[in-house]
């Protein structure tokens, strides 16, 4: 029981640390608002899939949020905050 216990704990650490925030609108992502929005909170970009490691920016998700809804009307950020 400890075991899998520990199993689980382990997947949910890497499920969020890997966690990526995108600038969205109707949907779809929009690369070209995360980088810039990413890089305006010095967060870590990846290219590859578009997001930006909610971990880098974990302190600054609601600036993320505002950032992606002043690039263009009707987007908004796919990462929650309190």
């Amino acid at each position: 029981m400890q075991f899998l216990n520990i199993v689980i704990l382990s997947v949910a650490a890497l499920i969020t640390s890997t966690a990526g925030c995108k600038c969205l609108g109707g949907g779809v992502v929009h690369p070209e608002f995360t980088e810039p929005c990413c890089a305006e909170l010095n967060g870590d970009f990846n290219p590859t899939n578009g997001d930006c490691a909610a971990s880098s920016i974990s302190e600054h998700l609601s600036n993320f949020r505002s950032c992606c809804e002043s690039k263009a009307p009707g987007l908004t950020s796919d990462c929650d905050f309190p």
